[in-house]
């Protein structure tokens, strides 16, 4: 499926709101790896690393293979991308390994842990490409599990060039800069109920702070932030009293959330298939 093709699709924000409840449930099996991966920039990282492990013999990634990458879409400066895998590693989710060629490269490995992650998130996307088209990709990827692996590095590559994927702009990226802001929306979106064509605005379910904080290892101080800023921007509001009455979000926020789902899904559809035919 092309971008176009789901955007125009009648069933999208039926299935995009399927595909945010699927996200928050992820999250909650393992929340402790949302946070090391909470931040657009940190999301962008470990898909990063995960590439580089997939197209690896062993599996084994080097910190200096790991800054290339990094240098190379411009992602965040040495120091960052240092720390990130510092912060990886002290939460357990990789390990050093010994080199007998050079002891002074030390591989670093993922856990199973992540890669079944990774396997859920991949699975997520394409039981939303089949609900809006039909298709068996998640029934393929269950018969041949090596297409994970396969498809996974050329999806990065995709998105690491695509500039809806890699630089979202306007009140998205905004939460993109916020710890687990994208659970933020996912959460916003996944409750939207479904609305007109020519509505403006779409209430949520949330009421307060808390409702969409709840669970998530996020700032308050950061979210109202944020939050503010989005109102400003005339994103979303409150159809009475800030923090006690309805939130409502912007039917022009809502189509950059999809819009981002969509350029995503796009290329997952696109790398799946080339991967499955290879």
């Amino acid at each position: 499926m092309k971008r176009s093709d789901i955007i125009m699709h009648g069933g999208m924000r039926t299935a995009i709101r399927a595909q945010a409840a699927a996200f928050l449930a992820l999250h909650s099996v393992a929340p402790r790896l949302g946070s090391v991966f909470g931040t657009h920039q940190r999301y962008l990282m470990s898909q990063a690393f995960l590439a580089l492990a997939f197209r690896s013999k062993d599996r084994s990634v080097l910190m200096a293979e790991f800054l290339k990458a990094i240098r190379i879409h411009k992602l965040a400066s040495p120091n960052t991308a240092e720390a990130f895998v510092r912060e990886m590693l002290h939460y357990g989710f990789g390990f050093y390994g010994i080199s007998r060629q050079d002891r002074r490269c030390r591989p670093i490995f993922l856990t199973d842990s992540v890669y079944l992650l990774i396997g859920q998130w991949l699975a997520i996307h394409l039981r939303t490409l089949d609900s809006l088209d039909g298709g068996g990709r998640l029934a393929e990827l269950e018969r041949r599990p090596e297409l994970l692996a396969l498809a996974h590095p050329f999806i990065v590559d995709a998105v690491m060039v695509s500039d809806t994927g890699s630089q979202p702009t306007g009140t998205f990226s905004l939460f993109t800069w916020l710890n687990e802001g994208g659970l933020v929306m996912d959460r916003m979106m996944a409750t939207l109920p479904d609305f007109p064509d020519d509505a403006e605005q779409v209430p949520t379910n949330f009421t307060r702070y808390t409702d969409l904080e709840e669970s998530l290892r996020i700032s308050r101080t950061h979210l109202i932030r944020k939050l503010g800023m989005a109102e400003r921007m005339g994103s979303l509001g409150w159809q009475g009293q800030r923090n006690r009455s309805t939130l409502w979000v912007s039917r022009a926020f809502i189509a950059e959330y999809d819009a981002y789902q969509a350029e995503k899904l796009a290329i997952i559809a696109h790398c799946f298939a080339a991967a499955a035919a290879a």
